[in-house]
């Protein structure tokens, strides 16, 4: 398994159709930033950021697929939001579902860092369909990928009992039967802290399968 740490620039997000909502998200102040599921064209992030963004302009933009604001705090207003990346092409999907996923991204205000986990063939491939697509990642680093294969070792002893709870409670169910409010007063703890122990441990889990 190897591991290639990439850099998409500024104007990349533009050629990727997604610099709008990369716009909005730094005009409310990023504060952090998780990848909980990609799917090639597109993925669900999780964005702490220092005030709400403009709901409106979110809501208006057609490649954003679903959102919801989670948490608010005095220290910061967290969202998921899903979209799909317009101007990348289908065939890129097909590829990078060869891939582990992508671990730890990191979003400044000069572009994004993440890392693609694969085999060697795949990480190469993936690279070629982003830069036909117009979007050249600058590679930062290749070699062997270090991380954990099972996402269940990353879960916390806490984040563990979020899911299971969640899960016997019909969290998962469709339609959901309870709220991440039934499960914090199942477990006696504050809406907000379930809701931050059930998006990392998804995030582990999903980014392992998908």
């Amino acid at each position: 398994m190897r591991e290639a740490r990439v850099r998409i620039s500024d104007p990349a997000f533009d050629r990727m159709g997604i610099a709008e909502l990369v716009s909005l998200s730094r005009e409310a102040g990023v504060l952090g930033f998780e990848e909980l599921a990609c799917h090639g064209t597109g993925a669900i992030v999780q964005v702490a950021v220092e005030t709400p963004i403009d709901a409106d302009r979110l809501s208006d933009l057609e490649y954003v697929d679903w959102w919801e604001r989670i948490t608010d705090s005095e220290s910061d207003h967290r969202y998921v939001i899903a979209f799909t990346a317009p101007e990348l092409p289908e065939s890129l999907t097909e590829r990078a579902d060869d891939l582990v996923g992508t671990c730890e991204p990191d979003v400044t205000d000069r572009g994004a860092t993440l890392s693609l986990v694969g085999s060697q063939e795949t990480i190469s491939g993936t690279v070629d369909e982003y830069e036909t697509a117009g979007v050249s990642p600058d590679l930062r680093k290749f070699g062997s990928y270090d991380g954990r294969d099972h996402p269940l070792d990353e879960l916390t002893e806490r984040q563990r009992e979020a899911v299971r709870t969640a899960y016997e409670m019909g969290y998962y169910e469709v339609p959901r039967t309870v709220t991440t409010a039934d499960v914090a007063a199942e477990l006696d703890v504050d809406p907000s802290t379930i809701a931050e122990h059930l998006q990392r441990a998804e995030r582990n889990l999903l980014g392992q399968h998908l």
